[in-house]
């Protein structure tokens, strides 16, 4: 088997000092099975430099795509672009022995999304498919918009809740007016 140029699996300690730059996309292939349930075949790219800092590594980058999405007020598909900026620092840690706990305080660098974030890793080996599968899916929004301005006087409101409120088959015809819970009438309990 060939090696990659740019693999999936970075064993950190082997980089040299003065860092190794990674570019991934949908042509080259690395990522495409890793990301085909966020992306699908949208393409992507994503760049990134590791350079290491001690017994840390930095992650300096860029990651950009586009999701499938449906506007959450009028149901139109869109595609929605994702483009962050990656810039992380890579924590080699001993994972937790058994009865171990940590906790975590709040820390100034969290109060800003410009200087860097921390990864702490169990192992030398940094996943690149699991790392960027994450990132795109913490960018995927909670309530995406078709548009930035979009609010109930959008154009493309209309047609769908006249969809779903026409009976199927029978177009002009007034809106279904029936009780959601008239199905329930019909329902036998076991007893």
């Amino acid at each position: 088997m060939k090696a990659r140029l740019n693999p999936t699996s970075i064993p950190l300690k082997d980089l040299p000092p003065e860092g190794r730059d990674f570019i991934y996309t949908r042509e080259s292939g690395e990522l495409n099975d890793g990301l085909k349930d966020l992306i699908g075949t949208n393409g992507y790219q994503v760049r990134f430099q590791l350079l290491p800092v001690g017994n840390a590594y930095n992650l300096v980058g860029t990651l950009e795509t586009h999701l499938n999405l449906e506007c959450s007020l009028c149901a139109i598909d869109l595609k929605f672009p994702v483009k962050q900026n990656l810039n992380e620092v890579l924590v080699v840690q001993k994972p937790l022995g058994k009865g171990d706990q940590q906790s975590k305080a709040n820390h100034a660098h969290e109060w800003s999304d410009s200087g860097p974030d921390y990864i702490l890793l169990d192992s030398e080996v940094f996943n690149v498919t699991d790392y960027v599968h994450e990132a795109i899916g913490l960018a995927e929004p909670i309530r995406p918009l078709g548009k930035p301005d979009c609010d109930v006087s959008c154009e493309n409101l209309t047609e769908p809740v006249k969809k779903w409120l026409i009976p199927s088959g029978q177009p002009g015809t007034d809106p279904i007016k029936t009780n959601p819970f008239q199905v329930l009438e019909k329902i036998k309990l076991k007893s």
